[in-house]
């Protein structure tokens, strides 16, 4: 009888209550999926740098794996909270029938472990099915070729969803348990008639807060936007506080300022029911303003997260063509290691130890990045932007770094480019980076000359070039000065570069190069150079990058946008069930179904709609800072990844949107 009962109640749970039983299960389902991703290894043709890679995404995930642990949690005993709330009168009908406390909380821990039994195995047996079309995925982003399919099953990962998630439930036990042995028979008998305490009564209150809310957000936009993420100041602490202060005071008003701004308009606040559905959404935002603050600010990280994660992402990969124009580049630099390769040249050293070189090498070419009296100050000082900077205190006293335009035309000739031509008094700018390059470009405008070896030297032209003069895996030239070759003879060697392109097939030739080189130097010490970037190396560790915040990204987005609409959900369900009553009264009062269904449609879709145009506001300032710092990883494309996001939240928060609203409509039917 005991366990039928149980039976009973999680079966009328799954009808009532479909949501929460979905996100239970998707929930475990995102959770097994992203934690077996080491196992895609076997479907995967990569390299062992990529295999490292994949290793340092999988730690990644586990760690971050503990995080989203901790958010699923909350998210289930809050969800399990409405689920009590709603059936305490049940509860205690049945202490009144003569069941004692200790018995209701077994059968309460009996329904749990059958909800978490059947929504563990649902979640985990999508989740292994569904781990098997992100191999896929994982080989777009690595760049890899998939071998033959072979399914897929990840222990470790299958093990860590049961344990991760039995400790959740666990936890929900006991919360149930906790709830039944404090709760008192009279409240469980009347829960369902006691009101939740109205934080904001009066509706004047309401539009001062609501003006408050705005005056907070806007000045909190103010400060970001000026002083942008890369200083962490005063400022930058300032407009983190008043921007939650801001959606906290924003969600307070919400309710009481729409009903003041509708009572504008007789005709819209008297037309059809909605002045009933205006004060239920007062009622339920004042009582619930925390929650929808909390729901709104991770939106905003879940689209920013979602926008600006795709951009860094397509930013590692978007311009590798550019910044690889060789097979491979030495540099050599005495701040580490690369004493000999510095002072005798790399090639030289290369050879002299027994590298086969002329063997593994078509053409090479060997540049020289000279230090000079010429600094930052010299060429920027008058730009008061850059006076305001923090960094430009340090910056301005470094010396710009200048190159002979014979070793910037041998770059340009291993590319087959046109080479440069200077006349004894001139120079040209080389500079990539986009942070530095509108300074750098009005130099050239406003100014043009500068004075190097006691002598003038003017501006061959008033455009920046952006050749890549040596391999790099994200653009970071950030300024160099190429003068004719008598200003920098006898000059002192910062950086030596050798660039080299192989003979015959790169992947096979990249092979043998390594394998001479690691021969020959096994470890650091005694090498000629301090850096060896080769081309295929860069695209696999750019690929890996890509994928390892690609994944990272979506995992957390999906988490935080699953929380979410599930939260916003349950609490419609509960004011659903809460007030089938009222709809029913409306009914007796003479309204059609139709007016009903639309009432509660408009309600559940404000509910649903405020907070997440409050977040992408949010997100609109915050990717508009934030692209000052995608832009360091290269190119910034922000529309297509912002229909990318959109798409995303649209299905996952539209679906939720659609299943609350079908359900609520059966809960308030059901009660006629």
């Amino acid at each position: 009888m005991f366990f039928k009962l149980a039976i009973s109640n999680v079966k009328k749970s799954i009808k009532d209550y479909l949501v929460y039983f979905l996100t239970l299960s998707l929930s475990v389902c995102i959770f097994y999926i992203f934690n077996a991703i080491d196992s895609q290894e076997v479907m995967l043709n990569i390299s062992s740098s990529q295999k490292e890679i994949l290793e340092l995404l999988s730690v990644s995930i586990g760690y971050v794996s503990i995080f989203i642990s901790v958010v699923l949690g909350f998210l289930m005993v809050y969800a399990n909270k409405f689920l009590i709330k709603r059936r305490k009168k049940e509860l205690g009908l049945y202490l009144t029938l003569g069941m004692n406390r200790g018995t209701v909380s077994r059968m309460l821990i009996l329904e749990t472990f059958i909800i978490g039994l059947f929504s563990l195995g649902t979640g985990l047996l999508v989740g292994i099915f569904a781990s098997q079309a992100l191999s896929v995925v994982t080989a777009k982003l690595f760049e890899a070729n998939l071998k033959a399919f072979v399914f897929i099953f990840s222990k470790g990962a299958f093990l860590k969803t049961i344990c991760y998630f039995s400790i959740i439930y666990i936890i929900i036990m006991i919360f149930n348990t906790m709830t039944i042995s404090k709760c008192k028979l009279i409240e469980l008998i009347y829960s369902g008639k006691k009101n939740e305490r109205l934080r904001v009564k009066r509706i004047g209150v309401s539009v001062i807060l609501f003006i408050l809310a705005v005056m907070s957000l806007g000045v909190a936009y103010y400060l970001i936007l000026e002083n942008g993420l890369m200083r962490i100041n005063e400022q930058f602490i300032c407009s983190i506080v008043l921007g939650i202060v801001g959606t906290l005071l924003f969600f307070v008003s919400l309710g009481g300022f729409l009903i003041r701004l509708v009572e504008t308009s007789k005709s819209v606040y008297f037309k059809g029911l909605n002045l009933f559905v205006l004060r239920q959404l007062n009622h339920k935002i004042n009582t619930a303003f925390v929650s929808m603050s909390v729901i709104c600010i991770m939106l905003f990280l879940t689209i920013a997260g979602l926008a600006s994660g795709f951009s860094v992402a397509r930013a590692f990969n978007g311009e590798l063509e550019t910044l690889t124009p060789f097979d491979a580049t030495f540099e050599a630099y005495s701040a580490y290691k690369g004493e000999l390769g510095l002072k005798e040249g790399i090639q030289a050293s290369l050879e002299k130890t027994g590298f086969p070189f002329k063997e593994l090498v078509k053409e090479s070419s060997e540049l020289i990045l000279y230090r000079t009296e010429v600094t930052w100050e010299d060429l920027l000082g008058d730009i008061e932007e850059l006076a305001a900077m923090e960094a430009w205190e340090y910056t301005k006293e470094q010396p710009f770094y200048v190159m002979s335009a014979t070793d910037y035309n041998k770059a340009l000739e291993m590319q087959g480019l046109s080479p440069i031509e200077l006349k004894e008094d001139e120079f040209v700018m080389n500079c990539n980076y986009g942070q530095t390059k509108p300074y750098l470009k009005q130099f050239l405008i406003n100014k043009g000359q500068l004075t190097m070896n006691g002598k003038l030297l003017k501006a061959a032209t008033k455009e920046v070039l952006t050749t890549t003069y040596e391999n790099q895996n994200m653009a970071m030239n950030v300024g160099t000065l190429i003068v004719p070759d008598q200003f920098v003879e006898g000059g002192d060697i910062y950086i030596r570069i050798l660039n080299v392109n192989y003979p015959g097939n790169a992947q096979e030739q990249e092979k043998l190069f390594n394998t001479a080189i690691y021969k020959l130097y096994p470890t650091s010490e005694g090498r000629p150079y301090s850096l060896l970037m080769t081309r295929i190396g860069i695209y696999e560790n750019s690929a890996g990058l890509s994928a390892m915040v690609t994944y990272l990204t979506i995992y957390i987005g999906m988490v935080f946008l699953l929380a979410c609409a599930a939260i916003l959900a349950l609490q419609q369900l509960s004011e659903a069930a809460d007030n089938s009553e009222r709809y029913e009264l409306l009914r007796k009062l003479g309204a059609e179904e139709g007016m009903v269904n639309k009432a509660l449609f408009m309600q559940i879709s404000i509910y649903f709609i405020m907070p997440l145009v409050l977040a992408v506001i949010h997100s609109i300032v915050g990717l508009k800072v934030g692209s000052d710092v995608i832009s360091i990883f290269g190119g910034y494309e922000l529309t297509n990844n912002l229909f990318l996001a959109a798409a995303v939240i649209l299905v996952v928060y539209g679906g939720y949107f659609i299943a609350t609203y079908m359900s609520s409509k059966n809960i308030i039917r059901a009660k006629r």
